[in-house]
């Protein structure tokens, strides 16, 4: 037979839905307790200074009457008893207010019968002080016989007695309320220490019998939910949970199941994410590194550059300003030789200039993609020849030797015949400049017929340079300190301006080398086919 299972939503619904009305419920009752006390206290207060205030009246009335007679006995016109007829008026509007706010909580006939006995107090209290004025101006007057009527009628039964009777039953009636609100409060407190057990019992066994229902329906199932989510946090993920397959949990624990079968999952996808991360991570982190580097260096050329460029513009900008002032100085005239050497100086110092600005045009141009070259169908090998040529003689001054061999007579790239023969010039002015005397130059020209390429390779035999000061040579106005310490003259613009050239004919440049061994340039070009 098929057992009927009651769900745990359903048991935990039931019991709490009866703890809520039980709590609903007890509340109300709390509060209405709490209110009706609230209500005997105020009452109870309330008579209670209502009571003080009718006893402090009559003894200020007794005080009112003793100091009417001393008037007799001692000064006419002493005012002493008057203070104790304000002090009994006080007493008076206090009970007034007292039983004003009474009738704010009791709205019955009780509460107007004390008004109107009040009132009565009022007017035999007024009548009293009223008395003393008349019997304290009768006495200055000198009429001590109608003083003494009058201070009759205020001891008669009529005035003194039926006040003192009527304060004292108002007093008897605020002693009656009392006891009656300190009964009512008790009774309600006796009541409350009752129900409170009562309202104990009634929330915690519910809650009792909650716990119960859902021990019993959760200890096994918990225990295997528990087991499962050990397994998992211990990395186990292949762990599969076991529930019957009656109830909520059984759901849960298919929820359990697939939840592992996931993580499992994610776990072998994350594995393998982090692996290919680290990897890009690796590899970006050595290129920042590599641009980072790049970035400091040409930082610090940029900071130089306006420097350099003043310093080179200035020696020649001296040199024309000093012929310039020479020639013009003195009042002899100069013959037309003096003038004629004069300019020709002067010439020659505004060709350097204009080179170092074409040069420096020429890169800005080259770096922002508008340089300006006139490309034509070049044989290179002739050209190459040809620069080989022209500098036999600057290589002889010092005793070098330069040898060009080539693999392919007939090599043609598309090409600026002039800005190529300036590359050709400033790599064999380098390889000459920082050479030792005596040693020997190699150029050579290579044909790569795998890529279309010819390389051009110069190599020397000189001081060489560190693979730092090759990555940096390319730099506008950089110079090696070795360069600075074997040649003084150079602005170090020519490997940048050569690199320009060369990648503005969609080639590259390279240089390398080894301290004091010597160092080699290459240029690589795309063959025009």
């Amino acid at each position: 037979m098929k057992r009927h299972y009651i769900r745990f939503k359903d048991k935990f619904h039931f019991v709490a839905g009866g703890l809520l009305v039980i709590v609903i419920v007890l509340s109300a009752l709390f509060y209405v307790s709490a209110e009706r006390f609230h209500y005997h206290l105020e009452r109870n207060k309330l008579a209670r200074n209502v009571l003080v205030s009718y006893l402090s009246a009559s003894t200020y009335a007794y005080r009112t009457l003793g100091g009417i007679e001393d008037l007799f006995n001692g000064n006419p016109g002493d005012q002493a008893w008057t203070q104790s007829g304000e002090q009994l008026r006080f007493a008076l509007s206090e009970i007034r207010q007292g039983i004003a706010t009474e009738l704010t909580y009791v709205r019955d006939e009780d509460e107007r019968e004390e008004l109107e006995l009040l009132a009565e107090v009022e007017r035999l209290s007024e009548r009293l002080i009223r008395g003393g004025t008349l019997i304290q101006g009768a006495i200055l007057l000198g009429d001590q016989v109608w003083a003494r009527k009058e201070l009759a009628i205020l001891h008669s039964d009529a005035v003194r007695g039926r006040l003192n009777s009527l304060i004292n039953e108002a007093s008897e009636e605020e002693r009656q309320e009392l006891g009656e609100t300190e009964t009512e409060a008790d009774l309600l407190v006796g009541t409350i220490r009752i129900l409170l057990p009562v309202v104990i019992l009634l929330i915690v066994m519910p809650g009792l019998l909650l716990i119960v229902l859902i021990s019993r329906s959760l200890r096994t199932s918990l225990a295997a939910l528990d087991k499962a989510a050990k397994a998992y946090g211990t990395g186990h993920l292949e762990y599969r949970t076991e529930l019957a397959a009656a109830g909520e949990f059984a759901r849960l624990g298919d929820a359990f199941n697939q939840m592992a079968e996931e993580l499992q999952a994610r776990r072998e996808a994350d594995r393998k994410s982090q692996q290919s991360l680290e990897a890009q991570v690796q590899a970006r982190t050595e290129e920042l590194e590599e641009v980072n580097s790049k970035l400091e260096a040409f930082d610090r050329s940029r900071r130089l550059l306006l420097a350099d460029i003043s310093h080179e513009l200035r020696t020649p900008l001296t040199v024309i300003q000093g012929e310039s002032e020479m020639a013009l100085r003195g009042n002899v005239p100069k013959s037309p030789k003096e003038y004629r050497e004069a300019l020709s100086r002067v010439h020659e110092q505004v060709l350097h200039t204009a080179r170092l600005v074409d040069d420096l045009l020429f890169m800005a141009r080259s770096e922002e993609g508008h340089a300006r070259i006139e490309k034509c169908a070049l044989e290179l090998t002739g050209l190459l020849r040809v620069v080989c040529q022209e500098f036999d003689s600057v290589a002889s001054i010092k005793s070098l030797e330069i040898i060009d061999t080539y693999t392919d007579e007939e090599a043609v790239v598309l090409g600026d015949v002039g800005r190529l023969r300036q590359v050709f010039m400033i790599l064999l002015d380098n390889a000459i400049r920082y050479s030792h005397s005596g040693g020997k130059i190699f150029v050579a020209q290579v044909i790569s017929a795998d890529n279309g390429t010819v390389e051009l390779i110069f190599r020397d035999q000189g001081i060489g340079l560190t693979e730092e000061e090759a990555q940096q040579a390319f730099y506008r106005f950089y110079r090696g300190d070795s360069a600075e310490h074997h040649a003084h003259q150079g602005a170090g613009l020519g490997l940048p301006v050569a690199k320009a050239i060369v990648e503005a004919h969609d080639g590259s440049i390279r240089l390398s080398g080894t301290p004091d061994k010597g160092a080699e340039a290459v240029v690589r070009l795309p063959l025009w086919i």
